[in-house]
């Protein structure tokens, strides 16, 4: 029988073969369905009617197979033995050995397709990169993410003379790598899904199809990681598909593959979209225990679909992870493999709660997500700790996905339960910055989601009136547009980048300004013979200098460790900032800061003076080092408190592009100071350097205090009827809200009053002074 089944196969693949010589050439994308399409069959036929019919089907498969990969040698080999492969399973009628096979074939197509596509893209040959591009897979879209089309797109831009070919290469290259490193890994899921259900035929394919995408991934991984790793990893996949043929292995081929395959990925992601899983991965985790805690009660499975969804986010969360995995190995493999096992014990909770199995308390469920939430956000960078709220919104586009579709099934209850729990995730974490940052955005949301807003009707009208189809799309298209108006408002934040560097610059000009003015002071009278006598008050600058950047550093390392409290570190630092500049403003108006420093300075200088001669270690030289150093570190120490705060609003990199523009501009004006000696408008430099903090002071009230409100600690009260261009947010501070607003003002008071009150101090001592007798003690002050 085996034997009768074997020369059918051969007889029906030689009359397959003769036919395919004699056939014009199909197109690539043509060839690949129609052998997608007869190994398909070839495996129906195979259950149902036996190997004769089979043999048929795969005999078709094999002229297709010979068209599609006519010129591409080693794919063409590999696809042939997976189809001789095939025939045997076919005769025997082994199931397993069969979808093995198919599963070989088929990605031997798929390689070939990648490196055609991409290659006649390199050479700008748009027709066969198009027709290569057809065949191919996808990543699998899911509630929080869409289909890839950025291949697609390349080209076109190509066709419109947007790009050069290389360009268009290069993303067709990451867009089919992404795919394919993705569908590998599913496919390694898969595998562990089968196997844990007995599924063996279902097994071997997804083993099979794993390597086939490894060996489409390969150079990449080569090229990452060398030719010995790249070996090894080969030999997992190799055994991984023995197991799974064949049920003998020595070790576990699933782990081997895993810990091969640890930290990589084939394309790797730009930093924007790093951005975004890592806040999808942050937000899911939070989901997954207030899901399952709304699905389980009293130890048992109350509500099945929330354990659903549960288990939805936290494969969300296991596949945002999956992409950034690499780039968290290298900052902390041991935190990264924390949050890696808390996503499996998740896994393995939910499972089980969902097949009917142990059902784990809340607690416990909540217990695991805090730790790898924990994990996370200890070695995140920051940047990527404030990325949450943009998931936020991937979240509510993919609920709003549900509403639409219960609505077209008729399932009202569904779609409504659907729009509150997509308004619960845009209650809990975008409105409460949109409330002070742009209020009309938010009320505008917010108005689409129930009763309507500007002529369009809410969701929860058209749902309760169950709506044609067309009216939920109108209302579903002013949804969009709106969150995505929100989302770009959210994502700017309180601050944009150019503001940042503004402020930052203007913080350390400030500050550098006084500490050149302080000096100029100082250095007045070493001219002449005394001229030498700088040097060592330089070098004490230069000391001051060092030691405020180890102070930058120290403080840099202090937040960091505390980072944990994301937006509330931020809002506490801005607080001290706020405090320590009203205190110093307090002070300069009254001249204790600037006139009773200085004159401290100027009686040290004397002692110093009057000492020893100078000598490299003479007391004299030393005390003139630690004069320069005292004069300049203050100064120093102030501007990394203010600085802070802006580097925890937007990070170390942005506000040192501020520290290069003002320290570039105080060096400026120092030189210049030297040059001129004593010529310089020095009075009125400090009043203009006042002038500048007081601003600086206006506009960082304003962001502590929105920065408070979207943390909680304080209300949010908008100005009924005022609206305010959004660029006074990120370069004023001034944001819609009474609380932002009054405390702005409270700021700006105090100031003005410290200034008011000083003067009138001032002159009620020159009149006291003017009306004491001459020769009376008080009246030289």
């Amino acid at each position: 029988m085996r034997a009768a089944g074997l020369i059918a196969v051969a007889a029906v693949a030689s009359l397959a073969l003769a036919t395919a010589g004699n056939a014009a050439p199909a197109e690539p994308w043509a060839a690949a369905a129609d052998l997608r399409n007869a190994l398909s069959q070839a495996e129906t036929e195979l259950i149902l009617s036996g190997p004769g019919v089979a043999a048929v089907e795969l005999g078709r498969a094999r002229g297709s197979a010979e068209q599609v990969l006519a010129g591409r040698r080693a794919e063409r080999a590999e696809a042939l033995r997976g189809l001789a492969a095939a025939g045997e399973a076919v005769a025997s009628g082994d199931e397993r050995a069969f979808a093995a096979a198919r599963a070989t074939v088929w990605t031997a197509v798929l390689r070939a397709s990648y490196a055609e596509a991409v290659a006649a893209a390199a050479r700008g040959d748009l027709r066969s990169a198009r027709r290569w591009l057809l065949v191919r897979e996808f990543r699998p879209p899911t509630r929080f993410s869409r289909a890839a089309a950025d291949a697609t797109l390349a080209l076109d831009r190509l066709a419109a003379h947007e790009i050069r070919p290389a360009a268009a290469a290069a993303a067709v290259r990451a867009d089919l790598l992404d795919t394919y490193d993705s569908r590998l890994r599913s496919s390694l899921d898969g595998f562990r899904a089968a196997t844990d259900a007995r599924f063996d035929v279902r097994a071997a394919e997804a083993a099979y199809a794993a390597a086939g995408y490894w060996a489409i991934v390969r150079p990449v991984f080569r090229a990452q990681h060398g030719a010995a790793a790249t070996t090894k990893a080969s030999e997992a996949f190799a055994a991984l598909a023995r197991a799974a043929t064949t049920g003998r292995t020595a070790a576990n081929p699933l782990a081997r593959v895993d810990r091969a395959l640890e930290g990589f990925r084939a394309a790797p992601l730009a930093p924007s979209e790093q951005v975004r899983r890592a806040g999808q991965l942050l937000r899911f985790l939070e989901l997954v225990p207030i899901e399952y805690g709304r699905g389980v009660e009293h130890g048992r499975v109350t509500r099945d679909f929330e354990i659903q969804e549960a288990i939805t986010f936290r494969d969300g969360a296991a596949a945002a992870f999956a992409d950034i995995e690499g780039i968290l190995l290298r900052r902390d493999a041991a935190a990264t493999r924390t949050i890696g096992g808390e996503l499996d014990d998740l896994a393995d909770a939910l499972r089980a709660a969902s097949q009917g199995g142990r059902v784990e308390a809340p607690e416990a469920v909540r217990a695991t997500a805090e730790q790898a939430l924990d994990a996370a956000n200890g070695i995140f960078p920051k940047q990527w700790k404030d990325a949450s709220g943009s998931a936020d919104f991937d979240v509510i586009q993919a609920t709003l996905d549900r509403v639409m579709a219960a609505a077209a099934q008729g399932d009202w209850g569904a779609a409504e339960q659907a729009r509150l729990e997509a308004y619960g995730v845009f209650e809990l974490g975008p409105e409460q910055r949109l409330r002070g940052l742009a209020p009309g955005t938010f009320q505008h949301v917010e108005g689409l989601f129930w009763y309507g807003d500007d002529g369009t009707d809410g969701l929860v009208q058209l749902i309760k009136r169950k709506a044609t189809v067309e009216e939920l799309q109108a209302t579903r298209a002013a949804l969009d547009q709106a969150l995505t108006e929100a989302e770009e408002r959210v994502g700017a934040g309180p601050g944009s980048r150019v503001t940042v560097v503004t402020n930052s610059a203007i913080i350390v000009f400030r500050e550098g300004l006084e500490a050149v003015l302080i000096l100029a002071a100082l250095m007045a009278s070493m001219v002449g013979a005394q001229r030498r006598l700088r040097r060592p008050l330089l070098a004490g600058v230069g000391l001051a200098l060092v030691a405020s950047a180890i102070t930058w550093l120290v403080a840099q390392t202090v937040l960091g460790s505390l980072a944990g409290w994301g937006e509330k570190l931020e809002a506490t630092v801005s607080l001290v900032a706020i405090a320590v500049l009203l205190l110093i403003l307090n002070w300069f108006y009254h001249r204790v800061y600037w006139q009773e420093n200085l004159q401290d300075l100027h009686k040290r200088k004397k002692r110093i003076l009057a000492g020893a001669s100078l000598g490299v270690l003479s007391a004299q030289a030393l005390g003139l080092v630690a004069l320069g150093f005292s004069s300049v570190y203050r100064e120093g120490f102030e501007t990394v408190l203010f600085l802070q705060a802006l580097t925890l609003e937007a990070g170390a990199w942005t506000v040192l592009q501020g520290v290069t523009l003002g320290f570039a501009g105080v060096v400026g004006v120092f030189g210049l100071v030297i040059a001129l000696e004593r010529r310089l408008p020095h009075k009125k430099m400090l009043v203009a350097t006042g002038l500048l903090i007081t601003g600086v002071l206006v506009v960082l009230v304003g962001h502590t205090v929105q920065t408070s409100q979207a943390v909680g600690w304080l209300p949010v009260t908008p100005v009924e009827g005022l609206t305010l261009p959004y660029w006074t947010g990120p370069w004023l501070g001034l944001f819609p809200t009474w609380e932002g607003l009054l405390s702005q003002g409270a700021a700006l008071a105090f100031v003005i009053g410290s200034y008011v009150a000083a003067e009138a101090l001032r002159s009620r001592r020159r009149a006291r002074i003017l009306a004491t007798p001459i020769g009376n003690p008080e009246h030289s002050g």
